[in-house]
């Protein structure tokens, strides 16, 4: 009975995968114009291997459709498209299944009775958080993605004050800081930079799309001082100075509440080992009490 349902579900859930491959959902516009936006993989950077991946994930975001615009974000930060995570969702939803009728199949062996109805909704709900998971992990990457998007910015704008400094323009001292840097976060703004150039657009609105699409407040924030100093023709360098300043303050604070909070959960250990120790010292006195 247990595997009539299991096959019955899979045989309807592979007529669905059919039907939306034959049939698919119309793409919305947004999800157009991002890839538009999008800046394009290095030359390079391509691999014979990824071809085979990048045909399922495209297959596997034609049927899923788009994500949430929240989930969007997290997944730009992240570098990661919409198909992969939805391959990498079908992975642990069939893993965890595949886990809950493997004990299925195996307690009958040693002479016990399985009851259908729990079986069916534990097995469900195994599926079901597998199906979440990856969710939670690319929310909780992103947080740590944005974070290293903050303190890269630092730096960043103060490459950009010392080139200020030595007499660039304002795109010029954009493109060099953006190049001068090293890493992932460096290597994304020079690619937006450059595409921006491409467009003959301001260097600015470059920034502040890739702040949008990564839903990154930091560098929308430092594209907005840029615009603003650049078009009242304030001093720039001095508004890139207060803007690194008060970037650092605010990386302070949040290293200061994240060391907080550590120390308070390191508290928690201790207190449950105390009061471990006085149940097991008391347990004898109480249940000779009670005899």
């Amino acid at each position: 009975m247990i595997w009539a349902a299991l096959l019955a579900a899979g045989l309807g859930a592979g007529l669905l995968i059919v039907a939306r491959g034959l049939v698919p959902a119309a793409r919305p516009l947004r999800l157009l114009s991002d890839e538009l936006t999008t800046p394009r993989v290095r030359a390079g950077a391509f691999r014979p291997s990824d071809a085979p991946r990048a045909r399922w994930e495209r297959l596997v975001a034609k049927l899923a459709g788009g994500p949430s615009p929240r989930l969007a974000s997290d997944l730009s930060v992240l570098g990661r498209s919409s198909g992969r995570h939805t391959l990498d969702k079908l992975g642990y939803a069939g893993a965890f299944l595949a886990m809950v009728v493997v004990a299925i199949a195996l307690v009958p062996l040693a002479g016990v009775a399985v009851p259908i109805v729990p079986a069916l909704t534990g097995a469900v709900g195994f599926a079901a958080f597998g199906w979440f998971y990856p969710d939670l992990e690319v929310r909780s990457k992103a947080a740590a993605a944005r974070r290293s998007w903050a303190e890269a910015l630092t730096v960043f704008v103060d490459l950009v004050g010392i080139s200020l400094a030595g007499g660039a323009g304002v795109e010029d001292a954009l493109s060099v800081a953006a190049r001068a840097g090293a890493g992932p976060r460096f290597a994304e703004l020079d690619d937006a930079l450059r595409t921006s150039h491409t467009r003959r657009q301001k260097l600015w609105v470059a920034l502040d799309e890739l702040g949008e699409r990564s839903d990154i407040p930091a560098l929308r924030e430092l594209a907005a001082a840029v615009d603003l100093a650049a078009e009242s023709g304030s001093r720039i360098r001095e508004t890139l100075l207060a803007k690194a300043g008060a970037m650092r303050v605010r990386q302070l604070t949040e290293a200061e509440a994240d060391a907080q909070k550590a120390s308070e959960t390191m508290g928690v250990a201790p207190a449950l080992m105390a009061v471990a120790a006085v149940v097991l010292i008391g347990y004898p006195a109480v249940a000779r009490f009670f005899e």
